[in-house]
């Protein structure tokens, strides 16, 4: 699942099928018009009047549009948008070129009595022209073969520069070594602008091809939405374009955190998506969640309280000093320590809760399965169940830890460190069978809800182990579940229910019922790709590098997260495109 943070541009016309459009009302595509006649006046006009063949349908005319770029409609005729820009050759006119008249003036209309012979007329035309310009661009890139050799070299470059995490001025640095190794390396393209242009360019057409191939597939797509802010204070949420009637059949799911921008009942992320996507799954992070338990077990449990105020004076006295700070490093330092960051210890965030050693040792490894990238709902809600049975009997089974503590405190020495005695009656210690019962509700009430419970339930029925010995008789067995997964997943149930019989026979998932396997699959657990997609942002957005622009940090990401290594990378495509675009 895609978790750059802008998947594409909607002011770019080759992204206009990511827009958001409804069945009524869509964007009209922006067409050449003659020079006294501004966009805005443009887009007015083409909302009011038909502006095109009279012969098209409006469909057809959004539709030749948007596959045809070059392609100008205006006055109810066609028109060529290259030539109509240049307009004349003048000085640079050699022998044998010329300008299309009719297609630079935009005089290009059909011929015919009847609409069939009337459409075929434009159609010829229209094949003609882009038969034309793929022979023009076939020769134009023919004849650059050698600079094209040249230009991948570059561009394989400035992919590295960006793969790597390196600064943009180390891009003529790698020129100049290549060159001292005997590379041709040519004579432009070797300036820092050159290199994020290229950057850009190679992000922007990878884009292109990821999420045509996402429009044109057959799998259903979740969505994990989240927002961070950089060094430079700038707020980079995951900016995500959706055409609704595209995504009504292949939105499944979506993930976030707990901010109220998504929770907010009235006008919240989670609110304006349901209204739109009625079996959507919305889906609160796992490991949000099981902080959130932790942090109602902390605040529920006596004598915790005590232990967190120590902890924040602590933090208070390293956090709001910088001498403090420093002198903390120095020793960690001495110690072969690293400090990354000074925290709070029971806050609300991933890993941080240190409370008792024997709980969060296996909430720590709860919380890292939750993030794996294979985790599922069956999984997950199989792992959550296991650990509150495990905080059951630790009301009366309380770890090695404990028993450590207890002597401790039983000899007033730990590790060879005297203790002082205090009074238990002004200080009363913490109830360990007390904290566990609190902290195995709060993971049951928040964790264990009633319709993420329900998917994993039914999911189960594909898991081998639950099925009885003489399945093989039983073929009509799990039916019901594979049903109502079929349903809430907008899934083929009879194709689903005729793949999960041959699963039954065969024990091997057949073609059929890997769209469910697949989809299933989709649905992520927590937000952990985007915490993920930040810890990278932070990495290049660092504070050397903190007056980035928005455009480069996504186009920095994209080919960091998303695309192949160096070794994979092949640039002819994108140098082919770069050079028709001059």
């Amino acid at each position: 699942i895609l978790n750059t943070q802008t998947l594409m541009k909607t002011d770019d016309p080759a992204n206009k099928k990511a827009r958001i459009l409804t069945d009524t009302t869509a964007e009209h595509m922006k067409i050449t018009t003659p020079v006294d006649t501004s966009e805005s006046d443009l887009e007015k006009q083409s909302q009011t009047t038909n502006d095109w063949p009279d012969c098209w349908t409006y469909d057809q005319k959004n539709d030749f549009c948007l596959k045809n770029e070059w392609l100008c409609v205006c006055k109810m005729k066609l028109g060529y948008k290259p030539c109509r820009k240049v307009g004349t050759l003048g000085v640079e006119m050699k022998m044998g070129m010329k300008l299309s008249k009719e297609w630079t003036n935009n005089e290009i209309t059909y011929s015919g009595k009847d609409r069939k012979q009337q459409l075929n007329s434009l159609w010829k035309k229209k094949l003609s022209t882009e038969n034309l310009l793929h022979i023009k661009q076939m020769f134009f890139l023919t004849s650059l073969s050698h600079e094209k050799i040249i230009t991948a070299k570059i561009f394989r470059t400035a992919y590295k520069v960006a793969k790597e995490n390196q600064s943009f001025h180390h891009f003529k640095t790698e020129i100049d070594l290549q060159e001292l190794n005997g590379v041709e390396m040519g004579c432009i393209l070797h300036s820092t602008n050159a290199c994020i242009n290229i950057v850009n360019h190679i992000s922007e057409e990878m884009r292109k091809t990821v999420v045509k191939e996402i429009v044109q597939s057959n799998n259903k797509i979740s969505l994990i939405i989240d927002e961070s802010t950089t060094i430079s204070k700038k707020s980079y949420p995951h900016r995500i374009c959706l055409r609704l009637r595209l995504f009504k059949k292949k939105l499944v799911s979506l993930v976030y955190d707990g901010a109220a921008v998504m929770l907010g009942c009235k006008s919240g992320v989670k609110k304006l998506l349901s209204e739109h996507f009625s079996s959507i799954i919305v889906w609160h992070c796992a490991n949000h969640r099981l902080e959130l338990s932790v942090c109602d077990a902390v605040k529920e449990t006596s004598g915790i309280n005590r232990f967190k105020s120590f902890i924040d004076k602590l933090y208070v006295i390293y956090h709001a000093s910088a001498m403090n700070s420093r002198e903390l490093h120095l020793c960690a330092e001495l110690l072969g320590a690293e400090l990354l960051k000074i925290g709070r210890i029971l806050s609300t965030r991933w890993v941080s809760s240190r409370l008792m050693c024997v709980a969060l040792q296996e909430l720590s490894e709860l919380s890292l399965d939750l993030q794996d990238h294979n985790m599922d709902l069956y999984k997950a809600n199989k792992k959550i169940k296991i650990l509150v049975q495990v905080f059951e009997e630790r009301r009366q089974n309380f770890g090695p830890y404990y028993k450590c503590a207890v002597a401790a405190v039983r000899d007033l020495r730990f590790r060879g460190v005297l203790l002082h005695e205090k009074d238990s009656r002004k200080d009363p210690p913490i109830d360990p069978s007390t904290f566990y019962t609190k902290l195995k509700e709060s993971i049951e009430k928040r964790l264990l809800d009633s319709k993420g419970d329900e998917l994993a339930y039914w999911s189960r029925i594909l898991d081998q182990k639950h099925w009885p010995e003489d399945v093989n008789t039983q073929l009509t067995f799990g039916e019901v579940e594979i049903r109502n997964l079929s349903i809430r997943l907008q899934l083929n149930e009879r194709e689903m229910i005729r793949g999960f019989h041959e699963y039954i026979l065969e024990k091997t998932y057949p073609e059929k019922l890997l769209h469910l396997i697949r989809t299933l699959n989709t649905i992520p657990i927590s937000s952990s790709e985007c915490e993920r997609g930040f810890s990278q942002m932070n990495l290049i957005a660092s504070p050397t590098r903190a007056s980035l622009k928005t455009k480069t940090i996504s186009a920095l990401l994209f080919i960091k997260l998303v695309r192949p290594p160096l070794r994979c990378f092949d640039p002819s495509k994108y140098i082919e495109m770069w050079l028709l675009r001059g």
